[in-house]
């Protein structure tokens, strides 16, 4: 019997791993993981690893395998949890003390059939392929408007700025989630001004392709054709939750978890882009696809995996590179009465929301320094001097 199973060999798993090891946790571990390659954090894929900046050694995460029953390319399709066991694709079951899942997401599919060109970006193999083919196209277009499209097509021109990149959505302005108008007008300055081009309110309808298979057009539902030689598919992911389908857990947008991380059954935890977790600052369960979920919230289970019973209070916060620019979100930036700008230059700006005459959070370009001091700010619960935080003369500090 393993005492702590683990379903899921990414970011969330792999550090989780990390910081038992560092708790000195001596009971026995068990990974299942879909894929060949130890946990890795996955930012890089759509950035330096798809810019040849960094290899895959860069970006894997540090655990001691001796300590660890590693189970690669094995998929868990069954939970059996009356009986505390899991079982693979071969029928093979293990069992249990204790239950993560930590299986992540899968991207949304536009077609149902495979097709030479059209690709997703998931994992390392995924975005090997990207890389390799990106050198051999020269129409490419994304498809979804949302951060890993925009990411993606600024490695794309960072690298090859002469190669054509059209962003198509169905909707009628990018980042429909997890944005507001703010940062869209932020990010589309820079994408514009590096010559990516934008289809919005649009939907492809079919792709065209040549004798040997490969995609040669996208044809719109205006009955427009487009050449392309690389679709890239971006139109967001689906919790990996069809394992417990049937089950006092599922929902259909993850596992339900509290602030602990626990879900309704005992000894079963989940955590990562899977779960849907109590968000005690936002008061509501959210799922949250985000590198630092990953890294707070596997923090916060492994004390609790001991005996230390901590809850998870950390402030939704995600941040994107985009042609040498770096954006950041803290908190709640949408249902605000009120915002104040700081603008330091043209390309370094800080918003800040509030709402009830009450901050509840902040974007912020190239200045990741004003979105550390507001985490405080909203950490302690300040109700700051709103005056003061127009001048930008005075440093934010001060309101602590």
């Amino acid at each position: 019997m393993s005492d702590i199973c683990i379903i899921g060999g990414g970011h969330a798993a792999g550090r989780l791993v990390n910081n038992l090891q560092k708790l000195n946790y001596n009971g026995n571990i068990d990974i299942f993981s879909e894929e060949n390659f130890l946990p890795y954090e996955r930012p890089s894929l759509s950035k330096d690893f798809l810019l040849d900046k960094k290899n895959i050694n860069d970006f894997q995460i540090d655990i001691d395998l001796d300590k660890v029953n590693y189970y690669f390319n094995t998929k868990i399709n069954k939970v059996d949890f009356q009986n505390k066991l899991i079982i693979d694709l071969n029928n093979k079951s293990y069992s249990y003390s204790k239950l993560i899942f930590a299986n992540g997401s899968y991207p949304k599919r536009i077609f149902d059939e495979d097709i030479k060109g059209v690709h997703y970006l998931r994992n390392i193999n995924d975005s090997i392929n990207i890389k390799k083919n990106i050198q051999n196209s020269k129409n490419i277009i994304l498809l979804g408007a949302g951060y890993i499209s925009l990411e993606i097509s600024s490695s794309i021109k960072k690298k090859y700025p002469k190669k054509e990149v059209t962003i198509i959505d169905i909707s009628e302005k990018i980042l429909v989630r997890n944005s507001n108008d703010d940062l869209r007008e932020l990010i589309l300055k820079h994408q514009r001004k590096n010559n990516v081009k934008f289809l919005l309110k649009s939907v492809i309808k079919s792709v065209q392709k040549n004798n040997d298979e490969s995609i040669e057009f996208v044809a719109l539902d205006d009955d427009k054709l487009l050449a392309c030689d690389l679709l890239i598919v971006g139109i967001g992911v689906h919790p990996n939750n069809k394992i417990i389908e049937g089950t006092d857990l599922y929902d259909d947008n993850g596992i339900k978890v509290n602030e602990f991380c626990e879900t309704s059954i005992k000894d079963v935890y989940a955590l990562g882009d899977v779960a849907l977790a109590k968000n005690v600052f936002l008061n509501k369960f959210v799922r949250e696809e985000s590198w630092n979920n990953a890294e707070k919230q596997s923090n916060i289970l492994a004390q609790n995996l001991i005996g230390t019973k901590i809850a998870y209070e950390e402030i939704p916060w995600f941040w994107t590179d985009q042609f040498d620019q770096n954006f950041q979100i803290l908190g709640e930036i949408n249902n605000f009465d009120n915002k104040i700008l700081r603008s330091y230059s043209d390309n370094k700006n800080t918003f800040l929301y509030i709402k009830n005459k009450k901050l509840i959070g902040a974007v912020a370009e190239n200045n990741g320094r004003d979105i550390s001091i507001i985490r405080k700010i909203l950490k302690k619960n300040i109700e700051p001097n709103f005056e003061k935080i127009q001048n930008i003369n005075i440093n934010l500090k001060e309101l602590l």
